[in-house]
């Protein structure tokens, strides 16, 4: 791909370490933009930038630049550039939007509803199903999902998506040609593969240091008209993306959780605070104003085995039971027990746990 002067100006900054942007900043506003600097990069700006930075500008400019090049080319990724028409649309109304946006795959088009979904890296077994399926069913609608390709909540987000069959993006705290965390590069490739986005706005070879993400959090609320919080901490670096989304204008939803579970203190917090609840797709679409019908679940239980399994879905309603509360709630024989437990489990509405216990599939 043939770029400017002007656009290869725009990649070398945008190539250099995160920790140099802010001086940068100042360098375009004093010089008039990317070109004037890349014109203009003489030693005097030495005073100006400090010695770390324009040492890591220069060796952006001699070498990485360059290199980036080569790694967008190996990697099919491509630059979107500010102000052009194949910029995110929602992202460029933010303040502080990346000027270059490295991507690989296709980004939603503009106008395509988008929620962000986030949370915990150390997400429970409850927040973890709950992501999933309130993924699984704003994709099934054609709802893109916004996450940032994390363990925990943000891989289940992308995984519901995926199995809803709609898109998802993810959005790096590392360039692309760096993903981490290295265990999640089977679930970008699937990313990738199903009309997806891998995002970042940092140069390919950046490594997935700490001070990365809680920037990158603000693209993950800007590609997005809102975010859903799963769980997690009070004081946790997901509280910034729930800051970047109010800070953008963005609605704020919240899944409620058990009042003792550290996972609920901020969602908790936030729904007292007037974020919008949600326990379902519905819940947002409603919101959002995108109505659409949420196809129903189809059912594999024949009309008299359903009405026999109805006791045992009452039963499961508010919590898992093991194997013996569920014969003393339901009254229903051991041997018949068992039988209806296995058509539930197999239509997908209860999961077997540990201990012999059994669930609701959320």
């Amino acid at each position: 791909m043939d770029f400017t002067k002007e656009q290869l100006a725009r990649i070398w900054l945008q190539c250099a370490p995160m920790n140099a942007w802010n001086k940068l900043l100042k360098l375009k506003e004093k010089l008039g933009g990317a070109e004037q600097v890349w014109d203009h990069f003489t030693p005097e700006y030495y005073t100006l930038l400090g010695e770390e930075a324009f040492s890591l500008l220069a060796d952006a400019r001699a070498n990485r630049c360059a290199k980036a090049l080569g790694q967008m080319a190996a990697l099919g990724a491509n630059p979107l550039f500010f102000g052009a028409a194949d910029y995110p649309l929602p992202l460029s109304r933010i303040s502080h939007a990346p000027d270059v946006l490295f991507c690989q795959g296709a980004l939603p088009a503009d106008g395509m509803p988008a929620i962000a979904i986030v949370g915990s890296r150390s997400a429970t077994r409850y927040g973890l199903a709950h992501a999933k399926r309130i993924a699984r069913e704003l994709a099934a609608q054609g709802i893109a999902v916004i996450s940032g390709l994390a363990r925990g909540i943000d891989a289940a987000a992308h995984e519901g998506a995926l199995e809803g069959g709609g898109c998802t993006v993810a959005v790096l705290g590392s360039g692309l040609g760096d993903l981490y965390p290295a265990e999640n590069k089977a679930l970008a490739a699937r990313i990738l593969q199903s009309g997806g986005a891998i995002v970042s706005e940092l140069a390919p070879d950046a490594p997935p240091l700490p001070y990365h993400f809680p920037v990158r959090n603000r693209i993950i609320s800007g590609l997005a008209d809102g975010v859903l919080l799963i769980e997690a901490k009070l004081k946790s670096g997901t509280h910034t993306t729930i800051n970047y989304a109010l800070d953008q204008g963005r609605e704020v939803f919240a899944l409620p959780g058990n009042v003792d579970a550290p996972g609920s203190e901020l969602p908790l917090t936030l729904l007292k605070e007037g974020a919008k609840i949600c326990t379902c797709g519905r819940d947002i679409i409603e919101t959002m104003g995108w109505e659409k019908a949420t196809p129903q679940q189809a059912s594999f239980l024949p009309q008299e085995e359903e009405e026999t399994a109805d006791p045992i879905l009452k039963a499961l309603a508010l919590e898992e039971k093991t194997l013996e509360e569920l014969i003393r709630e339901t009254g229903l024989p051991a041997g018949e027990l068992g039988t209806q437990l296995t058509l539930l489990e197999i239509s997908g509405k209860i999961e077997r746990r540990a201990g012999r216990a059994y669930a609701l599939r959320r």
